[in-house]
């Protein structure tokens, strides 16, 4: 991690957020477009990182909690705008398809705990990022139309003249 020469300028809009972490300070971070926001989640929602084993006991599956560091990396090394540090690690330097984008986010997770970030220190930071990204997912048309015709439709007494 390296110290930008001069503070990077946060634009008061929608698409920027803080997070605070204890003893760090104010981070901020900027939500990508849609189409990124996808392929940030995907690994995340098809992880299947929790198991039910037959003995009725939980598990977690040591290779799936792997894919999900490095996606969890991914989303906070995309989404990472603080405005005096910047990521040494750069997305350009991995391939554009999916496994570039986890050896990417493998790559952040190791930056920022080489620079002393705990897992106290990411919690606050990952909770953020993937909740904001899971806000921006589009929502799908029928949905929306669903939502808005959410009441029945009025009968004819209903929308007839009351004037006699």
């Amino acid at each position: 991690m390296r110290s930008l020469p001069q503070p990077r300028t946060i634009p008061n809009s929608p698409i920027y957020f803080v997070v605070e972490v204890p003893g760090r300070g104010t981070h901020h971070f900027r939500v990508p477009r849609a189409s990124v926001v996808g392929r940030l989640l995907t690994p995340l929602v098809t992880s299947g990182l929790w198991e039910l084993r037959r003995d009725g006991s939980n598990g977690i599956d040591d290779v799936k909690a792997e894919l999900v560091e490095e996606s969890v990396g991914a989303a906070i090394g995309i989404c990472w705008r603080h405005r005096t540090l910047e990521l040494e690690t750069s997305r350009r330097d991995f391939e554009r398809g999916p496994d570039g984008l986890l050896e990417y986010g493998d790559e952040v997770m190791r930056e920022l705990y080489e620079s002393g970030y705990t897992l106290d220190d990411c919690s606050p930071i990952l909770n953020a990022v993937i909740s904001r990204l899971m806000l921006a997912v589009p929502t799908p048309p029928q949905e929306v139309e669903e939502a808005v015709d959410f009441t029945a439709p009025p009968t004819d007494s209903q929308t007839s003249s009351t004037l006699i």
